[in-house]
């Protein structure tokens, strides 16, 4: 019988969440910078503060690719109804540990409790933390006190919402990078009707990406109607 810490985890993370991949725009640049210090060695922990669709959880996920198994990222959003022994039992072996949502854990003292301790194991063994929650750590209201503290004492970087021109540059920026052409017309339509996060937007240009493969035809309004990829499509 498997025992809470054997607990077999799969964390599954994006491929395409790269430092590289990560539009550079402004209300994120001091978080970018700080996640490439990350990487490079030169920074030791930070918290990333933003609400859904900023960008947190790519910069999280960033980090832990170009430590390339040096990192381990914990999805709160995924695994707060796990125990949280089981999923940090084997934090310690990793250089930097990347707690994403720690919101998620607002209604779970078993989790606070043990991510307390779990901040307190990295700081004593000067090991790297990074976490990220949808405010600042002295607005979570409901949080373990000890535990906000601690998060509160971390250099904060706030991530701003995209403007809807940052939106139509993440969308051609990303776009590019798989070597597809979007028109002002494309972007426009997919804008107006498509939802105002950055996940949301990638999602959609996947299936954009596939639907044009599979058809072998540029992405245009009319095979976006055609397919119905968009949910205000007739």
């Amino acid at each position: 019988m498997t025992s809470a810490n054997q607990l077999p985890l799969s964390i599954v993370t994006d491929d395409e969440a790269t430092l590289g991949n990560f539009q550079p725009r402004a209300g994120a640049l001091e978080a970018l910078g700080v996640a490439q210090s990350l990487v490079n060695g030169q920074a030791h922990d930070a918290f990333f503060a933003g609400v859904g669709g900023t960008g947190k959880s790519h910069l999280l996920q960033a980090v832990c690719h170009g430590l390339d198994g040096g990192a381990l990222y914990i999805p709160l959003t995924e695994l707060v109804m796990l125990p949280p022994e089981a999923v940090l039992d084997q934090h310690q072996a990793f250089a930097l540990l990347a707690i994403d949502d720690v919101h998620e854990c607002l209604t779970h003292p078993g989790w606070q409790e043990a991510l307390f301790h779990c901040f307190n194991q990295r700081r004593a063994l000067e090991l790297g933390m990074l976490w990220s929650a949808n405010t600042v750590p002295v607005a979570l209201e409901g949080l373990l006190p000890d535990l906000q503290s601690r998060l509160a004492n971390l250099t904060t970087y706030q991530l701003a919402r995209q403007t809807e021109q940052e939106l139509a540059d993440m969308l051609s920026y990303r776009a590019a990078r798989r070597g597809l052409v979007l028109s002002p017309d494309v972007i426009k339509y997919v804008l107006a009707r498509a939802p105002r996060s950055a996940s949301a937007l990638m999602d959609l240009l996947e299936r954009l990406d596939r639907a044009s493969l599979t058809y072998s035809r540029p992405i245009t309004v009319p095979l976006i109607v055609e397919l119905k990829v968009l949910s205000e499509d007739p």
